[in-house]
């Protein structure tokens, strides 16, 4: 398939291009090739399939810094 860049050097892609769509631009010499990028896949974070135990962190203070401080100077 032959493109034609136009006045702006603005191409049109075929129909199979979607808005949003995004390509990589590769250079081969004197032609350039454009490879259509997948979206990433759903990425999930690393969940338990356990639920937390209440009485496990029922003792644990949140708010309280996990470090002592490293200067005399107090938070601001």
């Amino acid at each position: 398939m032959k493109l034609i860049a136009d006045q702006k050097r603005r191409i049109v892609l075929p129909k199979p291009a979607m808005p949003g769509d995004v390509f990589d631009v590769v250079e081969s010499g004197d032609r350039f090739v454009l490879v259509k990028l997948r979206p990433p896949s759903s990425i999930r974070p690393p969940v338990s399939d356990t639920p937390l135990d209440p009485e496990m962190i029922s003792g644990i203070d949140l708010d309280e810094p996990a470090f002592p401080p490293m200067s005399d100077e107090s938070p601001a």
